[in-house]
């Protein structure tokens, strides 16, 4: 087609347009609209509930990934708690709680009624708190000597976390709920970074001489070891600091559904299993996803953020710019999407029902 001949079509079509002179051209913010900002450290995500109405931040100078996995058992003093209400339906900014006790670490998981935190105390041990989110009181759950790290909490209360005894190099893993208290050990793995599914399902990420590989334990089952399933991540040069990297990349989520950086399709993957589709990559270089009730995802890239659904290579285009994706339990606001904005977060609250 040449060029007059292209020329003469859009023409033809132009003048076939009659404009609708009673129209009305409206905007929503029904699917998308501003709540409000946070500060961050540009490197510790924050700590949502999973009904999205409160955020837990850590500030302060960066901490080292050794202290951070428990390697090195230092104590600390220089980070900073505060505790922010997110209000999405208004999104009236509210003076933070400052945690008073200073030297603790973010947890990565969290209820409605609280979150977590660790306390590294160098020869005493490393301690597991519980910050209520009303008032921004600390109370000790977990208090000796050992090295108490890698926190979960799932909506009863029920805790689980690693554990290394004094004089010992590796953790296990320890459950505790209203029934008592379990250990979780072959003996000879380092068990890290526990993530309860629901209430009887435990994921715990299993290093053993520079093997990495993602656990699924049933814990209604006697030996809970014995019925476990597997993926294996690395088989070889695995270490302590990439695992929490890998581990941390993604909010804990309220839907009980595993997702994680794979270190090496270098993609965010769901593992399910017992499923038909048990392992599913997801978009090509994804660092953050979070699902949605009708079984897509909204991931995310270091530019982009889509909708994906399950089977798919790429997906419906929400964003041009990165948005770390957050689910929440709310029928109003069904995620939030966590925006860097050089030393805060803008929080977008997002509602696909």
């Amino acid at each position: 087609m040449t060029n007059a001949t292209k020329q003469e079509a859009l023409r033809s079509l132009r003048s076939s347009f009659k404009p609708a002179t009673n129209a009305i051209v409206i905007s929503s913010n029904d699917i998308d609209w501003p709540v409000g900002s946070i500060p961050w450290d540009r490197f510790t995500l924050p700590v949502i509930s999973p009904d999205g109405t409160n955020a837990a931040v850590q500030i302060g100078p960066s901490v080292p990934t050794q202290i951070l996995t428990g390697t090195d058992p230092v104590s600390l003093s220089h980070t900073l708690i505060e505790l922010h209400r997110i209000d999405p339906v208004n999104g009236k900014a509210m003076q933070p709680i400052v945690v008073k006790q200073q030297g603790l670490l973010l947890g990565r998981n969290a209820n409605d009624e609280g979150l977590l935190v660790e306390a590294p105390r160098g020869s005493a041990g490393r301690w597991i708190g519980r910050i209520d989110w009303s008032t921004g009181k600390l109370r000790w759950i977990v208090s000796d000597d050992s090295i108490n790290a890698f926190p979960a909490l799932n909506r009863y209360g029920d805790l689980a976390w690693s554990r290394q005894l004094r004089g010992k190099d590796r953790f296990h893993i320890v459950v505790k709920t209203a029934n008592g208290q379990r250990v979780i050990d072959d003996g000879e793995s380092d068990w890290l970074m526990p993530s309860f599914a629901g209430n009887d399902k435990l994921f715990v990420y299993r290093l053993k001489n520079g093997s990495l590989s993602l656990v699924s334990l049933d814990l209604q089952a006697r030996d809970p070891l014995l019925t476990a399933s597997s993926l294996l991540l690395m088989d070889s040069g695995a270490t302590r600091e990439q695992t929490w990297q890998i581990a941390t990349t993604n909010p804990a989520n309220p839907k009980g559904l595993m997702t994680f950086y794979h270190p090496v399709h270098h993609r965010m993957t769901i593992w399910q299993p017992g499923n038909a589709m048990e392992t599913v990559y997801l978009a090509r270089n994804s660092v953050a996803a979070a699902p949605v009730t009708d079984g897509s995802w909204l991931v995310a890239t270091s530019d982009r953020v889509i909708r994906q659904q399950l089977g798919s290579d790429d997906g419906i285009h929400l964003r041009n710019k990165l948005a770390v994706p957050v689910a929440t339990t709310s029928s109003k606001w069904t995620h939030l999407m966590l925006i860097p904005d050089g030393n805060r977060l803008q929080i977008r609250a997002v509602n696909l029902e």
